[in-house]
């Protein structure tokens, strides 16, 4: 019940906006693009070392809802189509080895209450304010600055506010805490944070500067399972020249366990970012029964866009240690993706 009660709401907002009175948002059009991502990827010592693939199709919609004196709102649509065929460690949305099921990325509206960006009310479905991540970085890529086992969580369901004063943002959310799908089992919820330096949102490398990030709930991991998780976090980015040096570092707690955990990456791009290569150091660290045990990853990539609308991409990664297994792993992963707009 509460999740449809959520999605009609979300809905009837989106109709609202969308039955304004034509004069109060004049002839302002919606922005769509359309994009088809084949992704593949192949662990040379996981299990039997197999060869798995995610094929993706969608819609990237945006349209600015422009008043008589100011912007009114900004709704974000992203819609896909997800197919998983043999894939390693699959998300948890696929109920089989070969299975598509639609997702929606990104489905929010942002109210300019103030009308000025200093104070915004969004509701929908969206990324959650914490560290580097930002939705043009990471979206349908092969490079990430996403740790996994911070908030085991990337976009999830909720309301918050954000804005942006002389260059510093602010973003809160208050969520359901179940990722991808709205699921209320055992009552899951999240609330995170973060106040730092602006992000340019359509770029893939970060703005110079500075963040510090917070999280705390009880997400629904994809067992059913609720994990308590306690997060603090602080960001950063430099540039010299066509360097780049991103970190971050986290601590807190995932359920009863002490966990810190850090990301570092040195990148090289050329002036229109169309061509990025980097150097990822990736460590998750917790405390169980008393022993640290230590995830390391290192990862190397490359991003071309040589042809208008292609990108494609390579990745090699080798996880040192895991909290499965000590043995290494080598992951190897390729991307093609086409957008037009």
């Amino acid at each position: 019940m509460q999740k449809k009660r959520l999605l009609k709401t979300v809905c009837l907002t989106i109709l609202c906006c969308l039955a304004w009175p034509r004069a109060t948002y004049a002839d302002n059009e919606w922005s769509v693009a359309y994009e088809v991502v084949a992704k593949g990827n192949y662990a040379a010592d996981y299990d039997s070392g197999n060869l798995g693939f995610l094929y993706s199709t969608g819609i990237d919609a945006r349209k600015v809802f422009v008043g008589e004196r100011s912007n009114i709102a900004t709704a974000n649509v992203q819609l896909d189509v997800w197919c998983t065929d043999n894939q390693i460690m699959p998300a948890p949305i696929f109920e089989k080895d070969h299975d598509c099921e639609g997702v929606a990325r990104n489905l929010s509206l942002n109210f300019h209450v103030s009308g000025d960006g200093r104070f915004n009310v969004m509701v929908g479905h969206t990324e959650l304010p914490f560290g580097l991540e930002v939705p043009v970085t990471t979206s349908k890529s092969l490079r990430s600055l996403l740790t996994p086992r911070d908030l085991a969580l990337k976009v999830d369901w909720g309301v918050g506010i954000n804005g942006t004063v002389s260059g510093i943002s602010y973003a809160t959310l208050l969520s359901r805490g179940s990722g991808l799908e709205y699921r209320d089992r055992n009552s899951p919820w999240a609330f995170s944070g973060r106040i730092g330096t602006a992000f340019n949102r359509q770029r893939l490398l970060p703005n110079a500067g500075f963040g510090l990030s917070f999280f705390k709930g009880d997400v629904l991991l994809g067992n059913g399972n609720l994990s308590p998780r306690k997060r603090i976090a602080l960001d950063g980015s430099a540039y010299l020249g066509r360097f780049g040096f991103l970190g971050q570092l986290s601590a807190g707690e995932t359920g009863s366990n002490d966990a810190w955990n850090g990301l570092v990456e040195l990148n090289w791009s050329n002036v229109d970012e169309s061509r990025i290569g980097y150097v990822q150091i990736k460590a998750f660290n917790e405390e169980r029964e008393r022993k640290w045990q230590r995830d390391i990853k290192l990862t190397l990539g490359w991003r071309f866009g040589y042809v208008e609308g292609f990108t494609w991409g390579l990745q090699y990664s080798r996880q040192f240690r895991s909290f499965a297994s000590d043995d290494d792993q080598d992951f190897l992963e390729f991307q093609l993706k086409y957008r037009w707009e």
